[in-house]
């Protein structure tokens, strides 16, 4: 019997190699670009097609049980097979001055993107090429010659270089503030609404515990599962979002986006912008990752400037 008619369809291997590997529906989720629902859904479709439990579903933890740990192995050792072969294909067609890159969506939208120019300016006949995901990107670079990448996720043997502090700033549109307030001190008529991320790694919450800040009463909220969509939701003015300034910097230096509450939230990680030791161009990469570095610590050193008045907490969490 042919595979394809083994499985229900091709995207469940994906589903189970990425919950397999990360043990966590949420994470597995943000790799493929889709929500933890969709994970578990897909799990569970695959788990019945097969006949057997693959995981064990316990209250604060994943585990492979024997016939994952066995379906997980033989993915592992095909996914390298194909891997390599698609890698020395894309060798010898890959044009000397084109690089992979592998970041998120929000990133890509709303700190790379509006800085086009700039980098044209700089390198006029680099080719960029996108492998891009929803939530934060994780995992080794594989084929990709650069990355984003939190600290406390770079894989090992790629070479990570700090890029931003995890830093947290409540954010919305200037036209949004004027007419509604901070969330500190509304406007008489400010009716406030709270744009969240579903399932974040760090919460509007969390974020409030850190900074010792309350909003008084609840709030009405929009989630939207792409953080790229939380930004533009701010920016449109329909919210307060909880901006990464790794991701927003631009936004904010530029007056695109301004502080909604005077408290703002630093973690001890940083974001890096790894390189693949194994890039067939790897000198105008680390050209790049340089370029990149530098924009971040002076659109940084700006925003220190013009907001002197964000006062920032120090802490743990993340």
């Amino acid at each position: 019997m042919a595979l394809r008619n083994k499985l229900p369809s091709a995207q469940a291997l994906f589903t189970f190699e990425s919950a397999a590997r990360t043990l966590n529906f949420t994470d597995a989720g943000a790799i493929l670009n889709v929500t933890q629902p969709a994970i578990s859904k897909n799990i569970a479709a695959l788990e019945i097609h097969l006949g057997t439990r693959l995981f064990r579903r316990e209250k604060s933890r994943l585990s492979l049980t024997p016939d994952g740990d066995t379906l997980y192995r033989a993915i592992q050792l095909s996914f390298t097979s194909i891997e390599a072969a698609v890698d020395k294909i894309s060798r010898g067609t890959v044009h000397e001055n084109t690089l992979t890159l592998s970041l998120s969506t929000s990133f890509t939208a709303h700190w790379l993107i509006p800085q086009m120019q700039e980098f044209r300016c700089k390198f006029p006949d680099v080719t960029l090429n996108f492998q891009l995901t929803g939530g934060e990107a994780t995992g080794a670079l594989a084929t990709c010659d650069l990355g984003l990448r939190l600290d406390s996720r770079v894989a090992p043997g790629d070479d990570a270089l700090p890029f931003a502090p995890e830093w947290l700033v409540a954010v919305a549109s200037p036209d949004y503030i004027a007419k509604n307030g901070t969330l500190d001190a509304p406007t008489e008529a400010g009716a406030h609404s709270l744009v969240k991320l579903d399932s974040p790694r760090i919460s509007w919450q969390n974020f409030l515990d850190a900074t010792s800040q309350s909003l008084g009463q609840p709030l009405p909220e929009i989630r939207v599962p792409d953080y790229s969509v939380v930004l533009q939701t701010a920016l449109n003015g329909r919210g307060v979002a909880l901006g990464y300034v790794s991701t927003c910097s631009y936004l904010l230096r530029e007056g695109l986006l301004s502080p909604a509450l005077n408290r703002t939230l630093k973690t001890r990680k940083n974001y890096c912008i790894v390189a693949n030791p194994n890039s067939n161009n790897l000198q105008r990469a680390e050209d790049v990752r340089h370029w990149v570095c530098k924009r971040s610590s002076e659109i940084l050193a700006d925003i220190a400037t013009t907001l002197p008045e964000m006062n920032i907490v120090t802490s743990g969490s993340g």
